[in-house]
Order: structure tokens, then C-alpha cells, then sequence
């Protein structure tokens, strides 16, 4: 085989594996909803980005085709009308979002700038601002399309004699919001994606994806088992079971994916190797973003299977005589151990953090030789936290493990999740701090 073969099969799998990614996480952000509208109408958190980024990085036509998937999906998801709606409100739509994002290269950029995330980076922000602005536009008149034939009886109950004008307003008030959010997270996105003179999309979209894949499992099976069996102190044995399903999925993890970025799976840790300066600020902001879609896919997931197979969810609350959960837990984290106490709830976070990060950073210290039993020994350090954690906020020492479920029960969980983020972060930069000024008399002594 030819080497011009080799590179067009490269990229074509480049492609395909790709597009997998961005659908899946272009469903995964379709499905959260962030909160309702007064009209009616979830607003989600930017679930056509990955669409937009497609477009940017291959094209047109491959954009068309992610388009056009994703609307399918949902139509067979049921969370379409008609192949009508189909056509006139997704698939336009969205095919406009990628070309928007692909008009958005610079004309030299499209030929000469080397590699998906790359050619993201050789785009203008402003210019994919000004696109999407546009191509939201088009969805909006699909949309109203769409709407006159399917909101005439919600009409007249809004108090609108027109279903033009109801299928107008409704359809632009939570567009204009998901737009916002869209902008936003651009902006974050065009900050995090490194630029590079070489063609570094597969080691930095393998990083990316060994977090993410990291931290979907730590909360599907960490915070699954404490759905399935409960940790409260009455329940004694599911305490222990919950503490031990965390720290095992470190050490499985970490012998999986820690050859390949480190197994950080915790903006937390990710913060302590930045201060460290064991990684850079660019992978920093992508291995967190990361990190928080892996734990919100596991936390979707845990709730679509509890939910389809009819399981109890042992950390929320179940109605015996209607047979049914009337509040998901999900395994998230919260005060209720502490009173309330806010401030009680972050030095409980803060403390746990610092000695998990602490050991994470003794353990794996280069310099000196600790043998390959570093993932046991930081994933029974992460089960002693939880030990003694879970009796007072369930044990986050974890930003990313705290969003994902709280994004899904909303409530309490929601309004506390600052805590679970501030906390840890608080933790593990005082760490790296602690443990650079605790071993630097040590390292000197290692160099000579």
C-alpha cells in the first residue's frame, strides 16, 4: 500500500471516529437540561458545539452527514414528531451549523493548517460567532416551519390566536438562550485546543478521550454501586462497598488508561500536576473538560438504566405505594452529613483532597523509585478518604464526579455543587504547594 493510501485511510478513520465521538456527545448534551423555559422548552448546554466543531475541522459535507445522523438518532429516540421535523427543523439546521463552523477557516487555513483541532484553532472565534449566529437563524425558520403544524393546539392555550407567532416566539426564546451558552463555551473551547505547527489531533484526542473514558467509569460504577446498594452508616455493608467501588476503579484505571494521560480522571489532581508544572495549561483546560463529560455521560447513563429497569435508586427517595422514585440520587455529593454547614463542607472536601492529591504526588514522584504499585496504593488511598468522607458529604474530592450527577438531580444537589468544586480544587492546589516545599530538600539530596 501506497504512503498516499496510508494517509487517505488515516484520515478517513480519523473522520469516522471522530464523527462516533461528536454524536455521542452531541446526544449526551442533547438529553441535559439545564432548566425550563417559561414558554416550555428545555434549554440544553450547547449540544450542536460538537456539531459546529466537526464542521470546522472536515468540511461541509462530512458536517452534512453528522447532521443528518444525529436528526435520525433522535427521530428514532422519539424525541422527534415526523421525518418532517426531521428535515425541516434538525437537519437543517444543523447542517448549517457545520458549514457555519467550516466558513469560519481562514481561506489558507483549510489547506495548509495541519489536523482537525488544529485547523479549530486556525479558525477565527469571531467569524464562528458570526456563523453560528447565522445558522442558528436557519434552524429558528426550520423550526417555526415546524412548529406551525405541530403547535396549533398550544397555541390557543398560551393565549395566542396565531400559531405562527406562538411557534415563532416559543422556538426563538430558547434558541436565543442555547445560543448564549453556545458562545460561551466557544470561547472556553477556542482556549483550550492547543495550536501546534504539527499535526497533534490523535495523541491529544487520545488524552482526551483515555480521561474521559476514566471518568465515565469512576462515576458509573463508583457512584452505580452507591444506587445499588446504598451508603448510608445504617447500611454498614453498602458504606464500605461504595468506599472500595472508587478506589478499585483507580487502580483499574490507572493500569488501563494512566499509560496514556496519567489517569488524573479529577480536575482536582489535573490542578495539583498544572502547579506542579507536570503538564501544560492547554491540556489542563482539556482534560477537565473532559473529565465533566465523562461523569455526566455516567451519571445519564446510571439514570437510564435504574430508570428502564425498574431498580431502586438507594440514595434518593422511593415512593412504596405509588412504586416509583419521586427524587433521584444518583450518588451525588451534598451536606446534609454536615448540617448544611457550607463551610464545614468545604474543609471536609478540602482536608480529603489534600491528602488523596498528597499521595497521588508522593507515589508518583520520577525521582524517586516506588515501583509499579503506584494505581494499588492511590486507589486505597482513595477508599480510606472515603472511609471517613462519605458519613459527612458523600466524598467528592473530585469536581467533575460531583457535576455530573448533580447536573441530573438538580434541587439541592445543584445549589450545593459549588461547594464539591471549590473544596477539592482549594485541596489539591495546596497540595502540590505542601508537597514542593516538603520534598525539595529530599530532591536536592536525589540530584547529588
Amino acid at each position: 500500500m501506497s504512503k498516499q493510501s496510508l494517509n487517505s485511510n488515516r484520515e478517513n478513520i480519523l473522520r469516522i471516529s471522530t464523527g462516533g465521538v461528536c454524536l455521542a456527545l452531541a446526544f449526551v448534551l442533547s438529553q441535559l437540561k439545564l432548566f425550563e423555559m417559561p414558554m416550555g422548552g428545555s434549554v440544553t448546554p450547547a449540544s450542536s458545539l460538537p456539531i459546529i466543531v466537526y464542521g470546522v475541522a472536515f468540511g461541509p459535507f462530512w458536517g452534512f452527514v453528522i447532521a443528518f445522523i444525529f436528526s435520525l438518532l433522535q427521530l428514532i429516540g422519539g424525541w422527534l414528531v415526523t421525518p418532517f421535523q426531521v428535515f425541516l427543523d434538525y437537519t437543517i439546521g444543523y447542517t448549517a451549523l457545520g458549514i457555519a463552523g467550516f466558513a469560519a477557516l481562514k481561506a489558507d487555513a483549510r489547506a495548509k493548517v495541519p489536523g482537525a483541532l488544529n485547523k479549530f484553532r486556525g479558525a477565527s472565534i469571531l467569524k464562528i460567532l458570526g456563523f453560528s449566529v447565522i445558522a442558528y437563524i436557519v434552524r429558528w425558520l426550520g423550526s417555526v416551519a415546524s412548529g406551525v403544524i405541530f403547535y396549533a393546539d398550544y397555541a390557543a392555550e398560551a393565549g395566542y390566536d396565531n400559531a405562527l407567532v406562538y411557534s415563532m416566539v416559543y422556538n426563538g426564546s430558547f434558541l436565543l438562550v442555547d445560543l448564549a451558552i453556545l458562545a460561551v463555551v466557544l470561547v472556553a473551547l477556542y482556549m483550550v485546543i492547543p495550536s501546534s505547527e504539527k499535526d497533534n489531533t490523535i495523541a491529544t484526542v487520545q488524552k482526551f478521550t483515555a480521561e474521559f473514558i476514566g471518568t465515565f467509569t469512576l462515576v458509573f460504577l463508583g457512584c452505580g454501586t452507591a444506587m445499588a446498594v446504598g451508603c448510608d452508616s445504617v447500611n454498614g455493608g453498602g458504606y464500605i462497598l461504595t468506599a472500595f467501588a472508587f478506589g478499585l476503579v483507580i487502580v483499574a484505571m490507572a493500569y488501563s488508561i494512566g499509560n496514556i494521560s496519567g489517569c488524573h480522571i479529577n480536575p482536582a489532581v489535573s490542578l495539583a500536576m498544572l502547579i506542579s508544572k507536570k503538564m501544560t495549561a492547554s491540556d489542563f483546560w482539556g482534560y477537565v473538560v473532559f473529565q465533566v463529560l465523562g461523569a455526566t455521560a455516567g451519571a445519564g447513563l446510571l439514570q437510564y438504566i435504574f430508570k428502564q429497569s425498574g431498580k431502586i435508586d438507594m440514595t434518593g427517595v422511593y415512593d412504596a405505594e405509588a412504586q416509583k422514585m419521586t427524587a433521584w440520587g444518583l450518588g451525588a455529593n451534598g451536606l446534609a452529613g454536615v448540617n448544611g454547614n457550607v463551610v464545614t463542607g468545604l474543609i471536609v472536601e478540602a482536608v480529603l483532597t489534600f491528602i488523596f492529591v498528597l499521595c497521588i504526588l508522593g507515589v508518583t514522584d520520577a525521582k524517586f523509585k516506588h515501583g509499579s504499585f503506584a494505581g494499588i496504593v492511590i486507589g486505597l488511598a482513595l477508599v480510606l478518604v472515603h472511609i471517613l468522607g462519605i458519613a459527612f458529604t458523600g466524598t467528592s474530592v473530585n469536581p467533575a464526579r460531583s457535576i455530573g450527577p448533580a447536573l441530573f438531580v438538580g434541587g439541592q444537589a445543584l445549589k450545593d455543587l459549588w461547594v464539591f468544586i471549590v473544596g477539592p480544587f482549594i485541596g489539591g492546589a495546596v497540595a502540590a504547594l505542601a508537597y514542593k516545599a516538603i520534598s525539595k530538600s529530599k530532591e536536592d539530596k536525589a540530584d547529588k
